[in-house]
């Protein structure tokens, strides 16, 4: 008989930490002591965002690599169960990543919240990138139409993507809403230091200078917001080299306007950039866009567009 009550207590502590085990996972509980809240973004530059907002509240992936592009990413079905596990899944839009609405449906979770980034701004023409219909997912989703998707290169639009992340954190996990405000805040300050840096760098180019030749479209916010103009794209079409013609013009272009350098970006093979300098006597410098990179000069945000405007100013001052 005496050996029942210690029986019991066995029983009961295991039911008790098995029980508070098992609050966890994707649904829509809160984050609870020590448990982070899973976030799936596409592209790198946007999981830094996140990661700046979050804090340590959050752990979030992407799932396009660093050093990858997504316009060529292809997921896996691998990656359809990494994203099933996310309880907020941020995209930029515009075509850009909308291989991830595929991914969304595969995972088939149906609380999962996903965020498109760049709704709410205004689409400069440019490299358009085909988009899928429009699809709703949980009330939450819906496509911006047309544009180019390349808008974080102004930082006054990535300005906007921190107030997005912020607010769908902290609808996501309402107990740590004063922590997202609160580092929401404190990054924004960051960005405007920056985009005052970007400026005051690119103020600093004689105007007539201020012209760049870069590998793909990626650039038309950057140029419209600092005072740059685009006078040659290298690759139009990310999915596909272009002809000998298309080259020429290029070539050409770069001799008419002078322009003293091409500027690569490291998720493309750069060989028929260096072509292409060759040809018109210039240099090639890389700047990143679509991707964070594991050196120091662009593993964040803020410093792939300290080292993206160093770069134009030391090619072009």
């Amino acid at each position: 008989m005496s050996s029942w009550p210690v029986a019991l207590v066995a029983v009961l502590s295991l039911f008790l930490v098995t029980g508070c085990g098992a609050g966890g996972g994707s649904g829509g509980e809160e984050a609870g002591s020590g448990e982070k809240v899973q976030i799936a973004v596409t592209v790198s530059v946007l999981q830094d965002l996140v990661e700046q907002v979050g804090g340590d509240r959050v752990e979030a992936f992407s799932l396009v690599p660093v050093g990858g592009s997504p316009e060529t990413f292809q997921p896996s079905p691998r990656d359809a169960g990494r994203i099933s596990e996310a309880r907020v899944v941020f995209e930029n839009g515009m075509g850009l990543d909308a291989w991830v609405e595929d991914l969304v449906e595969s995972a088939g979770n149906e609380e999962q919240r996903v965020v498109e980034l760049s709704e709410g701004l205004e689409p400069l023409e440019g490299e358009e990138h085909a988009e899928e219909a429009p699809k709703e997912h949980g009330g939450e989703h819906e496509h911006a139409e047309g544009g180019n998707p390349h808008l974080w290169l102004n930082v006054a639009n990535a300005e906007h993507y921190v107030e997005r992340i912020r607010d769908a954190l902290a609808e996501t996990d309402p107990d740590g809403a004063e922590e997202y405000e609160a580092n929401a805040e404190e990054y924004l300050a960051e960005l405007e230091k920056l985009d005052g840096y970007i400026k005051e760098k690119a103020e600093s180019i004689p105007e007539e200078r201020r012209k760049l030749v870069t590998f793909h479209d990626a650039f038309p916010y950057f140029a419209e917001a600092y005072g740059f103009e685009l006078v040659g794209v290298v690759l139009e079409n990310p999915e596909a080299e272009p002809g000998s013609r298309e080259v020429a013009e290029v070539v050409r272009t770069i001799e008419e306007e002078q322009v003293p350098v091409v500027f690569t970006e490291p998720q493309f093979n750069t060989g028929l950039a260096d072509t292409i300098a060759r040809e018109a006597g210039v240099e090639v410098r890389e700047l990143y866009t679509d991707t964070l990179v594991e050196d120091e000069a662009g593993s964040t945000y803020d410093a792939m567009m300290r080292t993206n405007i160093d770069r134009i100013s030391e090619a072009l001052g």
